[in-house]
């Protein structure tokens, strides 16, 4: 977590905040490998074991996850596939202006 406030530190420089609405350029936003898991899936799901849940999430995606050597890989992964959702126009919101946003691939599940 410490990485990532470090990270966004850096990033703010450059590419402004996601504040809900469509924009062109760069943005940055947030987002989080369970609730990517739980979009792709269109349902709320069990959370343990994390790595398995994971991987076949990326598995039924297509992804070849061999070469993901921990979860933290698999987890860059998801958010990987968060942000290709998010250029393509593909993703839902949860949160606010206050608050901020959480992105996550777009689902039937809402």
């Amino acid at each position: 977590m410490f990485n990532g406030e470090r990270l966004y530190q850096q990033l703010m420089n450059n590419y402004a905040l996601f504040d809900g609405k469509p924009r062109s350029g760069l943005v940055c936003f947030e987002t989080f490998p369970h609730g990517i898991v739980c979009a792709m899936a269109g349902r709320v799901i069990q959370a343990k074991p994390k790595a398995t849940v994971r991987r076949v999430a990326l598995k039924n995606r297509g992804y070849d996850v061999r070469r993901l050597p921990n979860i933290d890989f698999v987890d860059a992964a998801l958010c990987a596939v968060a942000a290709d959702e998010f250029l393509n126009g593909r993703y839902q919101l949860y949160g606010d202006r206050v608050e901020g946003f959480i992105v996550v691939p777009a689902s039937s599940f809402a």
